[in-house]
């Protein structure tokens, strides 16, 4: 697999891949997606608790 990523402008958080389990296999799916938003507000975001 090969992804391209551009160099980022304003983006603060960058979103690579995700990771995740479907049924019992693992899988991997190239992202590339950016935020303009620190780290700790996109996990929130999903509803992670983050710890200051």
């Amino acid at each position: 697999m090969r992804s391209t990523l551009d160099a980022a402008t304003e983006e603060r958080t960058l979103l690579l891949a995700e990771i995740y389990l479907r049924g019992d296999v693992w899988r991997l799916r190239a992202v590339g997606q950016g935020y303009t938003t620190d780290l700790a507000t996109l996990a929130r975001g999903y509803g992670v608790d983050v710890d200051e």
